[in-house]
């Protein structure tokens, strides 16, 4: 009887509690679709609201850009120039990132930055190629040119960013071109006779403007080309061979084998040629003889310069560096290893050579026509005062195209890879004896410096992190 009741008393309770919560669940669902349409009209409100709030802040920050932050893409015409003018050339490349028009301004080809660039190398041995390998010793960076143009063809030197090319024609007949690896341009010389072992310009192709000069040492004998002439105009010279030449303020200079120098000018040339002579032979070039005195180390053991001197053991550059004249000797040891440098400045008031300790922030690359000078601060890097050079032979009047019976006299006389050490930078200031150099194959031809310009870094070359360390070793080995 008890459970029973029990029972009850829970069923009923349960029953309560069951209405009580159908109850709730109505009256909840009631006021609920009561309140449905305020409710959404609070939260339009509110949407609009937040987006007035939006488009008012983004219009203020646009006011605001406006006023403090112009657009810098549409500068005045000629600002961006001039504030190039001002800056190195690491910096003017970090500038030509900021947008798409300042790439495009700083990469235009201006004639006033025809003079800037940067160093790089272009590797020998690729006559075979149409790829040619270049390197950038500023980034670290290998480049692979596609010239076909190059083909068949041997890198003879450069000026600035213009290569000289040669194709053997027969071992008896070359024929020489100029050749531009970023415009492509390229310009023909007539074929001359496979005798001379340099080339200098006297300018940049581009201007037509310009002379090409070939000579040889021992004979003495120089060949001009001017634009347009349909031959080479000969020249021979009279007194001591001469070693290396190079042009400089309007004249080619010519290093005779006793430190003496020849000076041609430029316009006795154009006139000579003008007057139409005879068998294309210029006898009427206004040739001035300097005799200069030695270098004072010379003098005081001249018997043991020129015993050297006659076993090749000095390597002797002419270089233009912001229009002076400098003498650079390149002391090479029994093993074909580069020992020191010694650089000497030309003084035309005392006819002698000065010995120069410090070259300040010019930085100097050596090689076989292609000699040139940068300066440090101009580029925008820490490392002047320096001599770069790369794996020249100690026989300058020897060409690369002329090199197949002579593959393999250096291993037959001693030479190898481990033994030539032909690469590397030279302070003038390393008093402590630090090693410069590093080894390498002798074997190989030496690179050909030249000039990448300016535009066409701007326009290709990723910004410059890494600013002339020790690269130039790594890249080369």
């Amino acid at each position: 009887m008890h459970s029973l009741l029990f029972e009850a008393i829970i069923r009923r309770n349960i029953a309560k509690r069951i209405k009580r919560r159908i109850k709730k669940r109505k009256l909840k669902k009631k006021y609920t679709v009561r309140s449905s349409f305020p409710s959404l009209l609070l939260e339009a409100i509110k949407r609009s609201f937040i987006g007035k709030r939006r488009k008012t802040r983004h219009r203020r920050k646009k006011e605001l850009e406006k006023k403090y932050c112009p657009d810098w893409s549409s500068l005045p015409g000629g600002t961006l120039e001039m504030v190039a003018e001002k800056l190195t050339l690491i910096d003017c490349l970090s500038l030509s990132k900021v947008c798409s028009s300042w790439n495009t301004v700083l990469g235009e080809e201006l004639p006033n930055w025809q003079r800037h660039g940067f160093p790089w190398l272009l590797v020998s041995g690729q006559q075979n190629k149409e790829v040619k390998t270049c390197i950038s010793i500023l980034e670290n960076r290998v480049w692979e040119f596609e010239l076909s143009e190059a083909y068949g063809k041997y890198c003879w030197g450069s000026f600035r960013d213009w290569l000289i090319m040669v194709k053997d024609l027969d071992s008896v007949h070359i024929e020489v071109s100029l050749l531009n690896p970023f415009t492509k341009r390229q310009i023909s010389l007539p074929s001359i006779w496979n005798f001379y072992h340099k080339v200098v310009l006297s300018g940049l192709p581009s201007e037509n403007n310009f002379i090409c000069m070939l000579l040889h040492s021992q004979n003495r004998e120089l060949a001009f080309w001017i634009p347009g002439a349909q031959s080479w105009h000969k020249h021979k010279l009279t007194g001591e061979p001469f070693e290396d030449a190079v042009f400089c303020n309007g004249s080619f200079y010519l290093l005779g084998d006793g430190f003496n120098i020849w000076q041609i000018d430029v316009k006795s040339i154009y006139s000579s040629i003008g007057e139409g002579d005879d068998f294309g032979t210029l006898s009427k070039i206004e040739i001035q003889f300097h005799e200069i005195k030695r270098p004072e180390i010379f003098q005081l053991q001249e018997g043991m310069a020129l015993q050297s001197h006659d076993d090749n053991q000095i390597l002797r550059y002419l270089v233009e560096s912001c229009g002076e004249l400098l003498l650079v000797c390149r002391y090479f040891s029994s093993k074909h290893e580069t020992q020191k440098f010694e650089v000497y400045s030309l003084d035309y008031c005392q006819s002698s050579w000065k010995k120069v300790e410090d070259l300040g922030d010019q930085m100097i690359f050596l090689g076989k026509c292609c000699s040139t000078s940068f300066s440090a601060r101009e580029l925008g890097v820490g490392i002047g005062n320096s001599i770069y050079f790369c794996n020249d032979a100690a026989a300058p009047w020897w060409n690369e195209w002329d090199s197949d019976h002579l593959k393999g006299i250096s291993l037959r006389l001693g030479f190898n890879k481990t033994k030539g050490r032909d690469w590397g930078i030279f302070r003038l200031d390393n008093k402590d004896g630090e090693p410069f150099l590093f080894h390498g194959d002798i074997d190989n031809w030496a690179f050909t410096w030249f000039t990448a310009p300016s535009w066409w870094c701007y326009r290709n070359v990723p910004p410059v992190e890494m600013l002339w360390t020790d690269c130039f070793y790594f890249t080369c080995v």
